[in-house]
């Protein structure tokens, strides 16, 4: 990106501010200054005035000049054709010493005295940008004839390494409002003046079809010929800008002034138009494909459509990108964020043209949502790592455009402005505070990183959920996804509760999605049924979601179904599969959820009434699981079915904490009980839990025979000290474990 010291004046106030001053707020502020170059011209140039112009005598390609250079009037001789039609040119006295130690002095060409010369812009250490001699007019100031011509022509460039994602520095406008933070000097007031017709927009232009989705158009027309001049061409020249035609130099000279996208076109119908999410700026002579490529060739004529537009820089690049699209110098303006004050950029275009301009304006906007941020001032602060005043804060901010709204002393709510699509969280905001207050102003300290928490409630669940899924799925299942839309009837049916009538659905999808589930049961039956009709075995399958009650509570909850095969082949069967049954989902939810416990359950509207029990967990009752009732079966044309439905925010979700392992060796110990057939086994587990011997760390039953009125029931005994135990040790913990069951009726075989 380059700027020149004169353009960049023309939107802020840099008197009194030196040159070298403003390339070392730029380096301060983040711009990187990558060159330097100082246009000066020599002493002894100055205006002149071609007051007469005569062929040479004895040349051909020779004309006599009278130049009127304020103090006297001087006879040059002149090779240059564009002279003839010359008033005002750039002229070098005698005793001026021109760039390459060239001297000028009195001279005669064949047989006529020159007294000076009249140069060219290469000629005096300006860049080549022109045919002949260098053409003075009033667009650089008024021209006075004898003055010096470096207040005319003299400049400083200084050259930018704007970085891609700064889109809003690719212009001198925006350097401008760079340098306006840095140096803390407000920007100048744009005024635009321009000749405003009677004559409407309407009357010319016809805008056919209008589709436009992604970006945003103000159209104007202007009437006569657009030509350029020589303050346009001189700074195009030092910009290193190149062009087409004098129309593509006025447009080009805007765009990098405003930063607007311009597109100029000619007066007929138009038409907007949205293919494959791009938009199309469509007239009789080509089309521009917004932000991206511009291919609309110039008639000449007497009147022009000027259109600014403005499309969002990360949906520009994502399209490019998807349709793979050639592109060209717009798409990189468009790509890194153009300047979105479309009315800005046509103000700035009207007043250099210099020409009328019809009535009216079409304006095609999409509107785009304001973006705002909040800030916690201090957590700002220790981003930067110092203490800034707040109010310094607040006015770097406005300094740079953003809106700010003081909550109160520990958080504010900014705006970002529109043309920084780079601003996307605090971290952006406090590098911009930053670099405008100096980072040489920050103490350097010992870097103390601290991580913020960012882990809430939700995400946990999230990640919980997660954990159970991958669990089911690594036991066999599936997983299945629903609305959390169900058939009423059906729930009313098979005696589920239903969401009361007045907080129902006012409007469902279709009548058997009419009201919100209370079970995620009815919907797994239903996709087992399915599975089964198309051939499938073995059906495993779980889903997880919310369910509602009649109050239209909701909770979270999973399910889970078995129906078929165990396994596809089972070796301790002959190859033959075996049916899932009671012990199988059991085993399986052990695998997913941890230990529980079973009890009896009393009633569950779809379970079969033998094969019914309700899943203890910490104590507290998490769900249910059991077998899908004969009859229900029936209805949904199924055969064994084993279900279990838990709540999830009842189900453990602790985190497992690493212990030391003991060192120290196991020992198991069998014993083989007579028990009465009356009493189930949880009353033993119960009785041996009461002890609280910490040396026993598992017991579990390994067989079962039947005596008749009793069983013979044999429980594994696991144990495990914290050293060596002996056998006398042993054995007396297995003494107190059977005295405390004979206690109980429980005797030894």
């Amino acid at each position: 990106m380059i700027v020149t010291r004169r353009w960049l004046e023309e939107f802020i106030n840099l008197e009194n501010i030196s040159t070298q001053e403003i390339i070392n707020t730029l380096n301060r502020i983040g711009q990187e200054v990558e060159g330097y170059k100082k246009y000066e011209i020599p002493e002894n140039v100055v205006i002149g005035k071609v007051i007469e112009c005569e062929k040479h005598p004895n040349a051909d390609k020779l004309n006599v000049c009278k130049v009127d250079v304020g103090e006297e009037i001087l006879q040059i001789v002149c090779g240059a054709s564009n002279v003839v039609n010359a008033e005002y040119v750039v002229v070098s006295k005698v005793g001026a010493v021109l760039p390459g130690n060239f001297k000028i002095k009195k001279a005669k060409l064949r047989g006529v005295e020159s007294h000076g010369m009249i140069c060219a812009a290469r000629e005096i250490g300006l860049p080549d940008f022109h045919e002949g001699i260098m053409i003075m007019d009033d667009s650089l100031g008024e021209l006075k004839t004898g003055e010096y011509a470096g207040k005319y022509l003299n400049d400083e460039i200084i050259e930018l390494g704007v970085t891609a994602n700064r889109g809003d520095c690719f212009s001198i406008y925006g350097i401008a409002r760079e340098l306006s933070a840095g140096l803390n000097v407000d920007m100048k007031k744009p005024e635009f003046s321009y000749e405003e017709l009677q004559e409407g927009i309407g009357r010319l232009v016809n805008v056919e079809k209008n589709e436009v989705k992604h970006s945003s158009h103000l159209l104007k027309a202007i009437n006569g010929h657009l030509k350029s001049n020589l303050k346009i061409d001189l700074r195009l020249a030092l910009c290193e800008i190149d062009y087409k035609n004098e129309q593509d130099k006025v447009v080009k000279y805007c765009i990098h002034a405003t930063g607007v996208l311009l597109v100029l076109s000619n007066i007929g119908e138009v038409s907007f138009v949205s293919e494959k999410g791009i938009d199309k700026y469509i007239t009789q002579n080509g089309e521009y494909i917004v932000g991206v490529k511009n291919s609309i060739e110039l008639n000449e004529n007497d009147s022009y459509i000027i259109n600014a537009n403005y499309i969002d820089p990360e949906y520009v690049s994502e399209i490019v990108f998807i349709n793979a699209l050639k592109t060209d110098e717009y798409f990189f303006r468009a790509s890194r964020g153009s300047e979105p004050n479309l009315n800005f950029g046509i103000n700035y275009f009207l007043n250099e043209a210099k020409l009328p301009v019809y009535s009216g304006s079409i304006d095609l906007s999409t509107e785009t949502p304001s973006r705002y941020i909040n800030l916690d001032i201090a957590a700002i602060k220790n981003i930067i790592g110092a203490e800034i005043n707040d109010k310094e804060v607040v006015e770097i901010l406005k300094k740079l455009g953003f809106e700010v709204e003081v909550l109160n002393e520990e958080n504010m709510k900014i705006k970002v402005p529109s043309f920084r699509s780079d601003i996307k969280n605090i971290q952006d905001v406090a590098e911009e505070i930053l670099r405008i207050y100096g980072i040489d102003k920050i103490d350097s300290k010992p870097l103390n990183f601290e991580e913020t928490n960012r882990i809430n409630e939700i995400m946990e669940f999230q990640e919980f959920l997660n954990r159970l899924k991958y669990k089911a799925v690594s036991q066999g299942f599936y997983e299945a996804l629903h609305f959390i839309f169900d058939d009423k009837e059906r729930l009313q049916k098979y005696g589920f509760e239903v969401v009361d009538e007045h907080l129902d659905l006012i409007n469902p999808i279709v009548k058997e999605l009419d009201t919100l589930r209370s079970t995620l049961l009815l919907q797994l039956l239903e996709d087992i049924a399915r599975n089964k009709a198309n051939g499938y075995k073995r059906v495993y399958l779980f889903t997880a979601g919310s369910v509602y009650n009649k109050n239209r509570e909701e909770s979270q909850k999973i399910a889970f179904v078995i129906n078929g095969f165990e396994d596809y082949e089972n070796p301790e069967n002959h190859g033959k599969p075996k049916n899932v049954d009671f012990k199988t989902i059991v085993d399986k939810l052990s695998q997913i959820i941890g230990e529980f416990t079973l009890v009896e359950n009393d009633f569950h509207p779809i379970a079969h009434p033998y094969q019914n029990a309700k899943i203890i967990q910490n104590g507290k009752s998490i769900g249910v699981v059991a077998k899908l009732h004969p009859k229900i079966a029936k209805d949904f044309d199924i055969d064994d079915t084993y279900f279990a439905e838990i709540e999830l925010d009842k189900l453990q979700n602790v985190t497992k904490q690493a212990s030391e392992i003991n060192k120290f060796p196991k020992v198991t110990r069998d014993l083989s009980l007579v028990v009465d057939k009356n009493i189930p086994y949880k009353d033993i587990y119960e009785y041996i839990i009461s002890l609280k011997i910490c040396e026993l760390k598992d017991f579990y039953p390994i067989d079962i025979y039947d005596l008749g009125e009793n069983n013979s029931l044999t429980v594994r005994f696991v144990i495990q000290g914290e050293k060596t135990l002996t056998d006398s040790e042993i054995n007396a913990i297995m003494e107190k474990i059977l005295n405390q069951l004979e206690s109980k009726g429980i005797k030894l075989r």
